[in-house]
């Protein structure tokens, strides 16, 4: 009875902050980072006139004049969002919203098919209460879809042995490729382990294993065509600790040892007790900057691990109840027994931060080891729902640490994130635009803020109602005339 009035409690929690995420997406963030309307005005012209932001029909990626091609899997399934809650910076938050919601989704189906519903439930809260997630999913960017597309992958993958449900991990698993460049590098490397993982555990299908293969492969032909013709590479080339320049900027040459020197320094970044538990990233667009990566909830299952370590050394036996089956022992120990699971969810933690210690930016970084975001969820999960079958009594404890740890992650959100951060999202560039009037306030504002091309186009379109291709022109026209008289 305590059990299911706590687990009720928990599903209230999770369904108050879930519904959360889409309040004030219009002013929280304040502002529009430079992202988002880079994301806005690639939407909006898919939307209209089935082009990118560069007016190229229907590409795979979607070409900007900066920064990240937008994927496929942002763009095309994006098209149906905009047409119906429309292309504003607003609207694609809330779709960067849904798209976790899925995930959070998927997390309860994957962790319900390994230990039951109360998992599920358990890790369901872990996701919701995270500021890893929290902070950067209500800001209109496409990464996210990464770790989502790699959850239904595993869903699919350890739902059974049936070759179509191994063909749907394969899409899964491929999805999350395109979504975003890190999981390039780490999806191969969590297949090795979760073949690892896998051997011996169940039998093999081969028929299963080649459907699996062929649509990998399959799928993957046109990203790595994309690579061969340099046309996806550039954007690592210039941020990745082998670029030349940066190498120069640190006196180095590039030897093997230089490069494992600085590897291992911008990894270890990611360990640091500030990044995982103090203050997290210090961009405030993957952070409120007053909580670490990890949640109080996430801190104390790594306390409830050590401990669960601690009895499993001592062998203690016959003092404490753990499950109906018997008393605790090393052998009922849930960390002894399911240590294969374990360490695959820790392998894939520290595989996820590979892809951002390759980087030279802005380090150390939330949003490029987001791979990593789901492995510490269920390892969350678990360690929580082991120790609450272990103790009945800790469910009321699960419930209150679901209140406090929401609680002060939405105060913090709401009521001191947007002052702090605003500075990061141009702001003035939004407050500005909103007070245009006369078609010389428009020249005014284009001028001033020529060189933010994606800025201006946005505007252009969702205050004066231009399509796509008449701000495009526009812009580009004052490109053009600027270039002339030396000011581009």
């Amino acid at each position: 009875m305590l059990k299911k009035f706590a687990i009720g409690i928990i599903i209230l929690v999770v369904l108050l902050l879930n519904i959360l995420r889409f309040w004030k997406l219009d002013t929280i963030p304040d502002g529009y980072h430079v992202d988002e309307v880079g994301s806005a005005v690639t939407m909006q012209c898919f939307a209209e006139a089935g082009c990118d932001a560069e007016l190229r029909p229907w590409p795979l990626f979607g070409s900007m004049e900066y920064g990240q091609d937008k994927p496929p899997t942002f763009v095309y399934p994006g098209v149906l969002w905009v047409k119906v809650f429309g292309s504003t910076v607003p609207s694609l938050r809330g779709y960067s919203v849904f798209v976790l919601l899925i995930g959070i989704l998927g997390l309860f189906f994957l962790a319900k098919q390994l230990f039951g519903k109360a998992f599920g439930i358990m890790v369901v809260l872990a996701a919701t209460c995270s500021p890893w997630a929290w902070v950067v999913t209500r800001v209109a960017l496409e990464s996210y879809a990464a770790p989502v597309f790699a959850i239904w992958g595993l869903y699919f993958f350890w739902r059974s042995s049936r070759w179509w449900d191994w063909a749907l991990a394969g899409f899964f698993f491929v999805g999350a490729m395109y979504a975003y460049p890190p999981a390039r590098l780490q999806i191969p490397l969590m297949m090795v382990t979760l073949g690892i993982y896998e051997w011996g555990r169940r039998s093999l299908r081969w028929q299963s294993a080649l459907s699996l293969a062929f649509v990998f492969i399959l799928c993957l032909l046109p990203l790595a065509a994309g690579y061969m013709h340099d046309s996806l590479s550039q954007r690592f080339n210039g941020i990745s600790i082998f670029n030349k320049d940066y190498l120069h900027t640190l006196g180095a040459t590039g030897t093997p040892w230089e490069i494992i020197s600085i590897f291992a320094h911008n990894y270890l970044l990611h360990l640091s007790p500030d990044f995982l538990f103090l203050t997290g990233d210090p961009s405030y667009v993957h952070s409120t900057r007053h909580l670490g990566i990890f949640s109080w909830f996430d801190i104390t299952a790594l306390v409830i691990f050590i401990v669960f370590v601690i009895l499993a050394i001592l062998k203690l036996k016959g003092t404490v109840p753990c499950n109906p089956r018997g008393l605790f022992s090393s052998e009922n120990n849930p960390v002894v027994k399911n240590r294969r699971l374990l360490l695959f969810l820790a392998a894939n933690f520290f595989i996820g931060i590979i892809p951002s210690a390759l980087t030279n930016q802005e380090l150390p970084h939330a949003l490029r080891i987001c791979g990593s975001w789901p492995f510490m969820m269920l390892f969350t999960g678990f360690m929580w729902w082991a120790a609450a079958e272990c103790l009945a009594v800790l469910w009321p404890a699960i419930a209150l640490a679901g209140i406090l740890c929401g609680g002060v992650l939405a105060y913090q959100y709401f009521v001191i994130y947007p002052h702090e951060s605003r500075g990061m999202f141009d702001f003035w560039i939004k407050d500005k635009a909103e007070l245009l009037k006369t078609q010389e306030d428009w020249q005014d504002f284009l001028l001033a803020f020529h060189r933010r091309n994606y800025h201006c186009r946005y505007f252009l379109v969702h205050r004066l109602g231009m399509t796509c291709k008449q701000a495009n022109d526009i812009w580009w026209q004052l490109y053009h005339e600027l270039s002339k008289k030396g000011l581009f």
